[in-house]
């Protein structure tokens, strides 16, 4: 997809949006892309037996995010039991066990990086609207960070 493309489109749901009093509603943007000289056409699966078989893969996902393991050392603490990790997308992606994550020093390590690159999204969004949130979020950074070096350490002394 083009630049302009993607300007194209985002001013057509800005448009969409003006037309509904500033709310943007998955309905109105549906309805606009039912039209096949839309804009947006093209971005939706219109095969009703493949646009039904993708959204119960994505009601496989849904499911699957929700899954929580408790924490031994932490009974009140609940993670989720499977993670997507940026590595396995390029092929074809897939969710691993956090528990397999969190006992693997490589895969903690990509965890670690992943959350870090999360937070300096985090960081610059909540810089446009709250000053002392996003301190909270430069000081969970430097954990991150500190944590991913330390992991860095770790595996250098085990390898030659």
């Amino acid at each position: 997809m083009t630049t302009e493309s993607m300007k194209e489109e985002r001013k057509f749901l800005e448009k969409l949006a003006k037309q509904s009093g500033g709310m943007l509603l998955v309905d109105t943007v549906l309805d606009a892309a039912r039209d096949p000289r839309c804009i947006l056409h093209k971005h939706f699966q219109w095969d009703d037996t493949k646009a039904a078989e993708s959204f119960r893969k994505m009601q496989a996902r849904q499911l699957i995010q929700k899954c929580v393991v408790t924490i031994e050392k932490a009974p009140d603490v609940q993670i989720r039991a499977f993670v997507s990790m940026a590595a396995d997308k390029v092929t074809g992606g897939g969710y691993r066990m956090m528990v397999d994550v969190l006992s693997d020093d490589d895969l903690k390590g990509q965890l670690l990086h992943e959350m870090q690159v999360t937070l300096v999204k985090w960081k610059k969004q909540m810089h446009l609207l709250d000053r002392d949130t996003a301190e909270i979020i430069d000081r969970l950074e430097g954990i991150v960070m500190a944590k991913s070096k330390g992991k860095r350490k770790e595996v250098s002394h085990e390898t030659p």
